[in-house]
């Protein structure tokens, strides 16, 4: 290892992803950085998870790469196997590397260059492309349209509407996140990593690189699959911006709470977004549940077209279903399709 670079700590928390683990692990060998050390544990798994692990472990050594592995004699919960990696961990940096998840060779070395160069960063936030199950990649649109420096208190007013990036996409200083991990108020099931980026808002300005250096695993394995079923995404998300405005005014910030009844009543929207889901997944009783919940969150979504061709479908079955969704879909867009302008005080940042 090169002594003179600071030491980045790759947080690899498993539980029966060993069809992607190999993917995850070259990703590592496979960075341009010259100093890194991998802190993988197993929950338990039921598949050769550990087994894989073992095995990296000796090719990470023939490249000077510590790797520690832990295995749990039984499942301890993701919370708890994330949080005992973590304080395995040695590094001026930490990445929390999902093992269903995989980076670009110069994801670090680029993300450490602008911590290295601005010593105001908390966090780096990279662009990320969607890989399938089957490691099939799909090109996504950048949430910002320019590599950027954002201060904490524009970023956090930014982060009162969307997450932007899970913890894949997120190198960190370490010193910032035991901040975090001191003054963190609560904890969510399904969107504590919304309310851990928020909260490192609270301490240090925000970098964002639109270059797309993580692969994001999308399968019908994720978490955010059963919490879209018994609604506890959506009521998470409700608690999430209630608690961001007292939050922020705790560390005397004005911007998040000016875009609370905005962050609201994108709610709605969501929820038109998860009744397709679940009408596409003929869970037609979950779709129904959301097209009653999405006035409750913004009460101009009954006059939504959106809106208005989703109630039908709750009266219709089968075929008849499944051609009034097709056609609400083609008009109807969940993803994003534009980048952002960074907010107004952003410094545009250039890589190496």
């Amino acid at each position: 290892m090169k002594r003179n670079l600071p030491l980045v700590s790759i947080i690899v928390p498993n539980y029966n992803y060993a069809n992607y683990l190999e993917t995850c692990l070259e990703s590592i060998l496979d960075q341009t950085y010259e100093n890194i050390e991998v802190i993988f544990r197993d929950n338990a798994s039921a598949d050769d998870s550990y087994e894989i692990a073992l095995r990296y472990q000796k090719k990470m050594r023939e490249k000077n790469i510590y790797m520690s592995c832990g295995l749990n004699r039984r499942n301890l919960g993701s919370a708890k196997n994330t949080g005992l990696c973590y304080s395995e961990s040695e590094g001026d940096y930490v990445i929390y590397l999902s093992s269903d998840d995989a980076m670009e060779p110069t994801y670090i070395e680029k993300c450490v260059h602008i911590m290295e160069n601005h010593t105001n960063i908390g966090m780096v936030m990279v662009h990320r492309k969607a890989m399938d199950e089957h490691g099939k990649i799909t090109e996504e649109v950048p949430f910002y349209n320019k590599n950027c420096v954002i201060p904490k208190e524009s970023q956090a007013a930014v982060f009162m509407m969307a997450g932007i990036a899970v913890p894949s996409q997120i190198l960190m200083r370490k010193s910032t996140l035991d901040k975090v991990g001191v003054a963190k108020p609560l904890y969510m099931q399904v969107a504590n990593d919304w309310l851990d980026n928020f909260m490192l808002s609270m301490f240090a300005d925000v970098a964002y690189i639109k270059e797309p250096l993580c692969l994001y695993r999308t399968h019908t394995g994720n978490e955010t699959t059963g919490s879209e079923r018994n609604l506890v995404g959506i009521f998470e998300h409700y608690l999430l911006v209630n608690a961001f405005v007292w939050i922020s005014e705790s560390y005397h910030m004005t911007k998040p709470a000016s875009r609370y009844s905005e962050s609201v009543n994108k709610l709605a929207g969501m929820c038109l977004r998860y009744a397709i889901k679940m009408f596409q997944n003929h869970e037609n009783e979950i779709a129904e549940k959301y097209l009653f919940l999405a006035p409750v969150f913004d009460k101009q979504i009954l006059s939504n077209d959106t809106y208005t061709a989703l109630k039908k479908c709750v009266s219709l079955e089968d075929k008849e279903l499944e051609c009034e969704i097709e056609n609400i879909c083609d008009r109807y867009h969940t993803k994003r399709s534009i980048s952002y302008d960074p907010p107004e005080d952003a410094v545009e940042i250039s890589l190496f």
